[in-house]
């Protein structure tokens, strides 16, 4: 008797008894800062006479203002990206007409800091009111005439 109970006890564990396997997996996904709101004005630097442009001359600056706002509170800082085509005859100025290209630069203080096409400039903040200024600047002999309206695009990236 205590045979077959031995036996039927035996016969119950290997029925039991089952295969294990363990595969562990990963489990990945970011949380990305969400976008900011960017406004710059049309800056429009006036009429001027060809024949002042005998040398280098440049115009006077012309002050605006580009806006960031409406920042995701996980935006810390943002960088500010200026594309447009280069001038001809001096790549650090953007396309005016030939001999006179555009000069672009960011107010850093009493500083003026240059932005050529392509040109990053880095802030430690993000949402705010930042400086710059553009003018007319010779680049090259002789100057042309004609109306200049060049797009220049600003990208922000953040962090």
């Amino acid at each position: 008797m205590h045979r077959t109970a031995l036996f039927l006890v035996l016969a119950m564990l290997t029925f039991s008894v089952q295969a294990q396997d363990t595969q562990p997996f990963t489990v990945s996904g970011e949380i990305l800062p969400g976008a900011c709101r960017i406004t710059f004005p049309d800056v429009d630097l006036g009429s001027h006479l060809a024949n002042v442009f005998t040398g280098s001359h440049g115009t006077a600056y012309v002050d605006f203002s580009g806006t960031v706002s409406d920042c995701d509170p996980l935006i810390l800082r943002v960088a500010m990206t200026f594309d447009g085509t280069a001038d001809i005859d001096n790549n650090r100025l953007f396309q005016g007409v030939p001999g006179v290209g555009v000069e672009l630069v960011r107010v850093v203080s009493t500083l003026n800091v240059p932005i050529p096409p392509g040109g990053r400039t880095q802030y430690v903040t993000a949402e705010g009111i930042y400086p710059f200024r553009a003018r007319l600047l010779q680049s090259a002999m002789p100057v042309s005439v004609g109306r200049i309206q060049r797009p220049i695009t600003v990208s922000l990236t953040y962090n």
